[in-house]
């Protein structure tokens, strides 16, 4: 895109000259008139200073609710044999907070550092029929 005057930018943001320009100023961007040319650094430079002068995080809000409204039509029987239709308007709120990483505690700290212990093999051994216990074979069955 072209670059634009303070005076283009006020107008296709919505707001007046000398207020943009005393944002800009507080963003500490060069332009003092409103004939200065405004480059897309600049501008974005002064979107994240309008951002982080709202209190707007930088990874986006913590929160959000939706909010869904449905309505709909239902047929109901009438007391003197003709039917009744009935609105029916149903709503639905949904929030959704962002969940934070949350700092490992002492003992996942500990357990990290530490070297993993060796996997325990357990040797197997073959017996003969003779030397397993009955018992053992009776369970084993079941």
């Amino acid at each position: 895109m072209a670059d634009t005057t303070v005076k283009q930018l006020a107008e296709i943001v919505g707001t007046p000259v000398d207020r943009l320009l005393q944002q800009m100023q507080e963003a500490g961007l060069p332009q003092t008139a409103q004939e200065d040319v405004v480059d897309e650094t600049q501008k974005e430079s002064l979107l994240a200073h309008l951002k982080r002068a709202h209190g707007e995080a930088e990874d986006g809000p913590k929160k959000i609710t939706l909010k869904r409204r449905t309505l709909s039509t239902v047929k109901a029987a009438g007391s003197a044999g003709r039917g009744r239709t009935v609105n029916v308007e149903v709503r639905k709120k949904r929030t959704y907070v962002r969940r934070e990483e949350a700092a490992p505690s002492t003992d996942e700290v500990v357990a990290a550092s530490s070297p993993a212990p060796e996997p325990m093999i357990e040797e197997v051994v073959a017996k003969k029929p003779e030397q397993l216990d009955p018992e053992a074979i009776r369970r084993a069955a079941h």
